[in-house]
């Protein structure tokens, strides 16, 4: 951590003659160490410097790592299991347990669309239960991560420290940090009670209609994660709309914690999650990270996270065609990802005043490694943004981050919970669309041997530069040498100033004696300015401009600077001035910079800033579906409701019953579609494979080996495609936890499946029900290789005749039309293949399996 000034009182009168010697001692042994280290840093992707430099604690977020994990085998990504959100008064069937689709119960409730905040439980029943991942005792070996299979505990021992190091899938050993006491506890509710209250402010939700209801298939989470309560699965959660199930397992290296959905509802919400915080630190010195670290976790459980943009919806309700947008970029020199929603690219224009139409989206992670890479706001363009790959104590919550949850068209966000966010802000579309060796003023250094202001103005800095072991990426070549570059990959090794550790202008408890010689003063109203000034009989060390703190305020439009007591107005556009009694000048910055509050004028601004409901190119408005005019300002109803619905005198549409969307131009699906797992799109159920996470449709010959229950069902059909779970070890799971309870209320025991074999003996009601819950839970795939084909009405009927059973048939959201067979649904009338079994034969079959029972 580089310091401005030395132990000794006077050091920084003795810097201003003397700094840049002592600067460049300090940073050429920085520069010693990180190249020494910087080849096995770089090697497992955990260098970012900055983080210790800066004397900022933070949080390495590692959800991109999670969602990597748990596409192993046995790794289960998520479930889905239907909600019931809007409703007719009669009566209805009620989804009660995932996809195990025959357990249905009755449920009435008043239709209701409006938003209400977003109402999150939080369940610490798992908190220190989990023998084998709790630390309870210190030294203990339990698990992080999934160590391998036939390893012995300890072997191999999580260290950080390493060569290599060891992050995950290691067995960890406690101390007493990491056990969760009576006082940790307290803290953890105290800090997650302020979370769950700040999201309640922050973002309204459709609310769950009834109990929240969840399936219970298998552990909630990562690293073992958590079985739900079985009242849960069985009763579901009143007046909730998503549960957090609250874990305390260690972690290790600089992650306090992370968080992971493991339900989602029918559209794709977030329903269930799982969040867990290390012990070690629920501390009072970590109380403010850990506050900004939890609401950087929980934004990745309601949405900012790759697996959940597949589902997001627009204004019609319909399925976003783009969420993100992947292209090589020739002035940044590699293939980036853009988020391209419209509120986000709405947003994110007025924060740069980037109005040009070669803005067209706000960038994301590729760097960083372990965990960062993908799910978080790119930090070159962001930086404390809360959603970087890393979170500090600096960190806010920008209008972009609630804007990417409110375009998941689940959320409607409420910006006034946004933080003022200063980097970038004003500084146009080159700032987005250019290298950072490109930028100007304080967000661009390019020498270690003088100090700088950072960005805002609120320090005094220095350049760091890193010589690394290896060369750098081509397009982070920034210098002649290829191994120099800035200390954060995160931020594509971009160079800016840092603050010094005691350089901070706005802290009065930063001021120093030497400060008044040079006449600075430091407190809330000063900021850094660069200065040669030096009182007169006194000499500067050094004739290069300097920089200093230096008091201002914004008086009638004109921004003016003290020195030693003294104001002087600044030119508009900034420059020199000069002060009695003192040599040398004062860069004034320009007005703009320090004392407005809107966006600078800038070449393409649009009226009104489009009153935030349109995007603004080039000084145009192109107003959001329902709204109009030349500033956006009017409500409108989009098409006349297409002529679904009655046009209100506030310009919005209420939609016809079986119409909805902004416009009541998307025909809306009988609730039985949601119910039975399917999604509506414009009036159509879908049932489409990808909607389940880690789900593909693939060879049905692929997954025979895989398959013990429903093996020889799939054998009859088995040049085709059926969706399945891609992980061997999930798809056996499906057939224990889905195929069997199926095909239990389908052929159930005792008397009634004697009578079933000695009254129906002419079909084999057995295998019926076995072929039926097969294709209830593994169905074809169309040829598109997508979308799930049902049950095919006439497999119903034969289960029906076979079994004396009574199914409706008719249901059209899981069994196809009549006329639909061979190709266009799953299970074509196969009765041939089952074989009728003698009455007697079925006699004995049943007294031999109760004598084995007895």
């Amino acid at each position: 951590m580089l310091s401005r000034r030395g132990s000794d009182a006077g050091f920084r009168w003795g810097c201003k003659l003397g700094l840049g010697f002592v600067t460049l001692e300090i940073l050429l042994l920085f520069l010693y160490l990180e190249t020494k280290t910087a080849a096995y840093i770089e090697e497992h992707h955990t260098h970012d410097p900055g983080r210790g430099n800066e004397n900022i604690v933070s949080h390495s977020c590692i959800h991109d790592q999670i969602l990597e994990q748990r596409k192993k085998p046995g790794h289960k990504i998520y479930s889905v299991t239907p909600q019931v959100y809007q409703e007719s008064t009669t009566s209805k069937p009620l989804y009660r347990r995932g996809r195990a689709l025959l357990g249905l119960s009755t449920f009435s409730v008043k239709q209701r669309e409006a938003k209400q905040p977003i109402r999150i439980y939080l369940n610490y029943d798992a908190v220190g239960h989990s023998a084998d991942r709790d630390c309870r005792n210190v030294g203990d070996i339990v698990k992080l991560g999934e160590p391998p299979v036939n390893s012995v505990p300890g072997s191999p021992l999580c260290n950080v420290h390493g060569e290599p190091p060891v992050f995950g899938d290691c067995w960890y050993n406690c101390t007493l940090e990491d056990i969760s006491g009576e006082d940790k506890q307290q803290r953890l509710r105290k800090a997650l009670g302020q979370t769950v209250e700040w999201f309640g402010k922050a973002l309204a939700v459709e609310p769950v209609r009834g109990n929240l209801r969840l399936s219970g298939y298998s552990a909630c989470g990562q690293d073992g994660g958590v079985q739900l309560p079985r009242e849960y699965v069985e009763e579901g959660v009143a007046n909730v709309d998503l549960v957090l199930l609250v874990t305390t397992r260690p972690t290790t290296g600089n992650t306090l914690a992370w968080a992971v959905a493991c339900e989602r509802d029918q559209w794709g919400r977030a329903i269930a999650g799982h969040v867990n915080v290390a012990p070690r630190h629920l501390t009072a010195e970590a109380e403010t990270l850990l506050s900004a670290t939890l609401i950087h976790e929980v934004m990745h459980v309601l949405g900012f996270d790759p697996h959940a943009f597949s589902h997001f919806r627009d204004e019609r309700k319909r399925r976003r065609n783009k969420v993100t947008e992947q292209a090589m970029d020739e002035k940044i020199g590699r293939m980036v990802t853009r988020v391209v929603l419209p509120r986000v690219v709405m947003h994110s224009r007025f924060h740069y005043g980037a109005f040009s139409d070669n803005f067209t989206g706000l960038e994301l992670e590729d760097g960083g490694g372990r965990g960062t890479s993908g799910s978080h706001w790119e930090k070159r363009l962001l930086m404390n943004e809360i959603m970087t790959g890393s979170v500090d104590t600096r960190s806010v919550v920008s209008k972009m981050t609630l804007a990417l949850l409110e375009d998941s068209g689940w959320y409607e966000a409420n910006y006034s919970m946004a933080d003022h966010l200063d980097w970038g802000r004003n500084q146009g579309t080159n700032f987005v669309t250019l290298p950072c060796n490109l930028w100007k003023g304080a967000y661009h250094c390019n020498t270690s041997q003088f100090s700088g202001c950072t960005y805002n103005r609120e320090a005094e800095g220095y350049c760091p530069i890193v010589s690394y072991s290896i060369d750098l990426p081509h397009w982070a070549q920034y210098f002649p040498q290829a191994n120099k570059g800035g200390q954060s990959s995160l931020a594509d090794y971009c160079t800016y100033f840092v603050a010094y550790s005691d350089g901070s202008c706005t802290d009065a408890n930063s001021a120093r004696p030497p400060d008044r010689m040079l006449g600075e003063v430091r407190g809330s109203d000063s900021r850094c300015m660069s200065s040669s000034l030096v009182r007169t009989r006194f000499m500067r060390g050094s004739t290069a401009q300097g920089n200093g703190c230096y008091q201002h305020r914004c008086v009638n439009k004109t921004l003016e600077v003290a020195v030693d007591g003294m104001w002087k107005a600044c030119p508009e556009m900034g420059g020199p001035i000069q002060f009695p009694g003192f040599n040398g000048d004062l860069i004034c910055p320009a007005y703009h910079e320090l004392c407005s509050t809107v966006t600078m004028p800038a070449s393409g601004q649009c009226p009104n800033s489009c009153n935030f409901n349109g995007d603004c190119v080039g000084g145009q408005c192109h107003c959001f579906l329902g709204f109009q005019g030349h500033d956006c300002s009017n409500r409108s109803c989009p098409g006349q409701c297409s002529g679904h619905g009655q046009c209100l005198a506030n310009g919005m549409c209420l939609c016809d019953d079986r119409y909805a969307g902004i416009d009541c131009s998307t025909e809306v699906c009988d609730e039985q579609c949601s119910l039975h797992g399917g999604v509506c799109d414009n009036g159509k159920c879908e049932f489409r494979c990808s909607d389940y996470a880690g789900y593909t449709c693939q060879n049905s010959s692929v997954l025979l080996s895989t398959l013990s229950k429903c093996q020889d069902v799939l054998e009859i059909g088995h040049s085709g495609q059926h969706c399945a779970p891609s992980e061997p070890s999930v798809l056996q799971q499906l057939e224990e936890v889905v195929v069997m309870p199926n095909y239990h209320r389908l052929f159930p025991g005792g008397a009634r499946k004697l009578i079933n074999n000695l009254f129906h003996k002419q079909y084999d009601c057995d295998a019926a029900a076995k072929k039926l819950a097969c294709w209830i839970s593994i169905q074809k795939c169309d040829k598109d290789g997508d979308n799930r084909l049902r049950v095919c009405h006439s497999a119903c009927q034969s289960y029906n005749k076979a079994c004396g059973a009574s199914l409706d048939c008719s249901d059209l959201t899981l069994f196809s039309g009549e006329n639909e067979q061979g190709n266009q649904c799953t299970g074509s009338d196969e009765v041939s293949h089952i074989k009728p079994p003698r009455a007697l034969d079925a006699i004995k079959q049943m007294l031999l399996m109760y004598r084995c029972r007895e």
